[in-house]
């Protein structure tokens, strides 16, 4: 787990998504569920496209940034002739979508949680460096001890500052020196840098604390 080099603005998904409903037999009209905290949200297409675009795109290097600009670019081609720009803006104001700016990453840290999903599948002999996530038999993606430490407190339902402070008193605790595992601030940086790939992967999903 690294922290990009250059530091900017990230935008991420907040929500957990409950599935897409057809309100009426045979009709093409549907809507798709995201639970934001105790609300759940029915977006329609378009606004649930630039949701689900926030979680990341499989073609992009896991060294750059998911960005706005990012998102924009991904949702000209998916959404061609959308003002994209406006529906990401009212996003943004729902909270169903945060910029995370350089700097501001522990008071959103500090006003959120992560929610777990699937199941912890351990490492392996032949790559004990990696930790797997996922189902029996069927691991979904792999992560650094680091990242599977933070995946496994998930459930406590603590803020994900707070996680990350715990981890980083267990890691002075026991001798570690590493400034991205010593430091939470660093490793929370570094972890939302590179959470990307497991929000696409329904690993996990960030909901704001009450």
């Amino acid at each position: 787990m690294t922290t990009t080099q250059t530091a900017q603005a990230i935008l991420l998904p907040v929500g957990q998504f409950f599935g897409t409903f057809h309100p009426v037999a045979g009709s093409a009209e549907r809507y798709h569920r995201v639970r934001l905290g105790d609300e759940v949200w029915e977006l329609d297409d378009q606004r649930f496209t630039l949701w689900a675009l926030a979680h990341g795109t499989d073609d992009r290097p896991a060294e750059q940034p998911w960005t706005v600009p990012a998102v924009s670019e991904a949702a000209a081609s998916q959404l061609p002739g959308v003002d994209s720009a406006s529906l990401l803006h009212g996003l943004l104001a729902e909270g169903l979508v945060v910029e995370v700016a350089p700097g501001e990453a522990v008071e959103f840290a500090r006003r959120h949680r992560v929610g777990a999903r699937m199941l912890g599948l351990g490492n392996s002999a032949e790559q004990p460096w990696l930790w797997s996530i996922g189902f029996f038999e069927r691991p979904v993606v792999s992560v650094t001890r680091t990242v599977y430490d933070l995946w496994e407190r998930c459930p406590s339902g603590e803020s994900l500052w707070t996680m990350c402070q715990a981890l980083a008193d267990e890691e002075r605790e026991a001798g570690g020196t590493e400034p991205e595992l010593v430091d939470p601030e660093r490793l929370l940086t570094s972890f939302l840098y590179t959470v990307h790939p497991l929000l696409r992967a329904s690993v996990v999903y960030l909901d704001p604390l009450p």
